[in-house]
């Protein structure tokens, strides 16, 4: 007779040390207590998606799977054994595929709502995307306490706190789930799909399950433990818990295994055991990732006014963590928090300490592609691809415990290029981040490829504008523009950097949502503020607006990152007759992985940037975090754009030296088009005939130049609206110094002067 040993492990909890378990890993990257992603499943049902699935992995060695699906508010499927089949791109970030459920599976429920509305479980979403309606069900965020995870979300007007567990009984696993709840209504629960059919019903059912060829016969047995009178009931081949009104803490057991190992698993279901309470692991706990990475910052060592700090990556750390960075952004007391593709978010202190020492602490783990980060009253919110997450460290050890859902109303497609991207609010302290059209350019969801907003309180989403195809980087200004750029490929002939308005469609047809003008219109889009040729920027990053006048000569400006020349822009905008056109002028500056996104700290006003290598792009390290410092030393750079019909006026940084400036053969300027069309990007071509691929070269006529030696006016012998003008110059400051640059602008309207 065997002897079944009865332990905590009953109460559905394994407390762990702060060391990582082992198990929840294919890859070697410990995530932490949770993942969240798109998870695949053939069980129950073939091609069986959890768009925004969070996997737990549970016991003692994490080698028991649990995917929740956050649309639905169900179990998608359980397993046990090997975690995840990582692609290749979960490391290179390129054409990331979802991950795929391997082990052996336990039990599971089909695409569907995983709680009934009014005892209705027909999945009545559009196009069966996108979440319940609230009045249905809807996930409000997870806490985790040590390596257990509990769900909190709401089904109608009740509140329900989950937690996943596992039981062993010698080999077997009874996974469990724990849930807490208070509903003036009964309630139905979907606990499994694919059993046999029958009208069986109680506090405990057992299925035989079929089997092929010769393999042992197979058991699938559910109970329900505690709770007041809360049952099973088999509905043709699906089980549901059918749960009465009232507050209620009960929790389901399920084994699958041999039909000979079952006697065993019996009396564990039987068991009476006290269920755990969840509130009280809802209140934070000791953290897990105790020990800070310390590195040393390696500053910038050229002679210019601006040199670029290199703040060491933690590389290597103790969890394998990759750090592809996202978005960043300040905390008050001056430490940043970035964001990782991976799923983190890292705290970094010491960015002003004399000795140049950094401390990276994990803070939050887990989440689902983020790529936007803004901390908003201290608050860390992080633009995911699920979801806008507002993270809480509720007991203050510096690590996340309350992953609260902000908004997850975005609706999510296995397409890997809908990214969700950047974050930023306006004045009001709305939320703003753009989602990238999928590749290849077939929309499919009412989300791809628009800038988003989302209300102050989290409780609403909109679409703002359309036509995007991939806005890896945005920016809010102080004069209240909403900027995004975009790149080159299907109705984007070139990268470009837009001024956004609500409402706005930016180009890319199969992302107009409704919006796009006629066929026999299609340049009726709204235009950028400057186009950028591929010799320039490749792949566009986000944009930045310098505040204050520690940063050098450029109060106010607007920046603009090149994701995939890892390089630095300054924006000369102009506005004739309510249009926004701009200039360009590269600062002589490059960054060791694809500079994405920037911010200046209040600390000590000086840019910062970070960025990431997997799409295509010039930089060389997966993740780089960078602090351009302005030096002091004399800034000799265009600042100023004008175009009018006297001419195209220039201002600069610093004066200039006359005879240079003056001298015509100091200057070039060429004029070109881009072809808007179904293409991917588009050739350089003439402005006066668009089938000829050549720039147009204008006669510098004259040069003018200001008292204060700092405006130039160059006289054409011709100036009309162009997408791209470049004017290449070679020019003297009045100290001596070369001022070498090119500056690259879109002409929309001439002034008047």
């Amino acid at each position: 007779m065997k002897r079944i040993v009865i332990t905590l492990a009953l109460l559905g909890i394994v407390f762990a040390s702060s060391a990582a378990p082992a198990g929840n890993t294919t890859d070697g990257i410990e995530r932490g207590p949770y993942f969240t992603g798109t998870i695949k499943s053939g069980f129950p049902v073939a091609n069986n998606l959890a768009m925004k699935g969070v996997v737990v992995s549970v016991g003692a060695n994490r080698d028991v799977h649990v995917c929740y699906d956050t649309d639905l508010m169900r179990v998608s499927v359980a397993w046990a054994g090997d975690y995840l089949k990582f692609g290749k791109s979960q490391v290179e970030i390129v054409h990331p595929q979802p991950p795929e459920v391997l082990g052996k599976p336990l039990f599971g429920t089909q695409v569907g709502p995983g709680w009934a509305m009014a005892g209705q479980l027909d999945d009545g979403r559009t196009n069966k995307q996108g979440r319940l309606p609230t009045e249905w069900a809807k996930y409000r965020g997870l806490y985790l306490n040590g390596w257990n995870v509990v769900l909190k979300y709401t089904v109608g007007a009740a509140e329900v706190l989950e937690m996943p567990g596992v039981e062993k009984v010698g080999e077997a696993n009874v996974v469990t789930r724990t849930i807490e709840l208070d509903s003036k209504t009964p309630q139905t629960l979907v606990v499994c799909d694919a059993v046999p059919a029958g009208g069986a019903a109680g506090a405990k059912l057992t299925f035989d399950l079929p089997v092929a060829g010769n393999e042992p016969a197979q058991s699938l047995a559910i109970a329900v433990q505690g709770g007041k009178g809360v049952t099973l009931e088999n509905a043709n081949g699906r089980v549901l818990a059918k749960i009465p009104a009232g507050k209620q803490s009960f929790r389901i057991a399920l084994w699958k295994g041999a039909k000979s190992d079952f006697a065993p698993v019996e009396a564990a279901l039987n068991s009476a055991a006290k269920l755990p309470s969840l509130a009280a692991l809802t209140k934070g706990a000791a953290g897990r990732w105790t020990e800070p990475v310390v590195v040393q910052t390696v500053p910038g060592t050229t002679d210019g006014p601006y040199v670029v700090d290199d703040l060491t990556p933690p590389v290597p750390n103790p969890w394998n963590s990759k750090t592809f960075f996202g978005g960043f952004d300040f905390l008050p007391d001056g430490r940043a928090a970035i964001a990782c593709f991976h799923g983190d978010v890292w705290i970094v202190g010491g960015l002003n300490d004399p000795q140049g020492k950094l401390t990276w602490k994990r803070f939050a783990t887990g989440m689902f592609q983020p790529l936007g980060l803004k901390v908003v009253g201290g608050q860390i919110y992080v633009t995911c691809r699920d979801q806008l997450t507002r993270l809480h460290d509720l007991n203050g050890d510096g690590e996340a415990d309350f992953y609260e859902c902000f908004n997850n109303d975005t609706v999510v497609t296995p397409n890997y290029h809908e990214f969700n991207l950047d974050l930023h609010t306006d004045k009001a302290g709305n939320f703003f981040y753009a989602k990238g059209a999928p590749w290849p350019p077939n929309v499919q969801s009412p989300h791809q490829g628009t800038m988003l907003k989302v209300s102050k309180d989290g409780s609403k989403l909109d679409v703002f504008a359309t036509g995007l195809r991939a806005p890896n980087g945005s920016g809010l200004g102080p004069n209240g523009w909403l900027t995004v750029s975009d790149n080159q490929g299907h109705y984007m002939p070139a990268s470009k950097l837009n001024l956004i308005r609500e409402g706005g469609f930016y180009g890319m047809r199969q992302a107009a949502h409704g919006k796009a003008p006629p066929d026999d219109n299609i340049h009726a889009y709204d235009q950028p503020m400057c186009w950028l040729p591929m010799s320039m920027d490749n792949s566009s990053g986000g944009q930045a607006w310098v505040e204050g006048t520690k940063w050098g000569p450029f109060n106010g400006q607007m920046l603009f990152m090149s994701y995939g020349k890892g390089t630095l822009f300054a924006v000369m905008p102009q506005e004739v007759d309510g249009t926004v056109q701009a200039g360009m002028v590269q600062f002589p500056l490059k960054f060791p992985s694809g500079t994405m996104r920037g911010r200046f700290s209040p600390k000590d006003g000086q840019l910062y940037t970070t960025g990431l290598r997997g799409w295509q792009t010039a930089g060389v390290r997966d993740g780089g975090f960078s602090r351009v410092r302005y030096t002091g030393a004399p800034v000799r750079m265009p600042q100023a754009l004008h175009v009018s019909k006297d001419g195209v006026r220039i201002t600069f940084t610093a004066p200039l030296d006359e005879a240079s400036a003056k001298d015509i053969g100091n200057w070039n300027v060429e004029l070109w088009n881009y072809i808007y069309s179904g293409g991917y990007g588009s050739p350089e071509v003439s402005t006066k005939d668009a089938k000829v691929k050549q720039h147009d070269k204008l006669e510098v006529t004259s040069v003018m130049l200001s008292a204060d030696k700092k405006t130039v006016t160059l006289k054409l012998s011709e100036l009309t609206p162009a997408m791209q003008m470049k004017i290449k110059f070679n020019l003297k400051a009045a100290d001596g110094a070369p001022v070498t640059s090119e500056i690259y602008s879109t002409i929309h309207k001439v002034a008047a002067k």
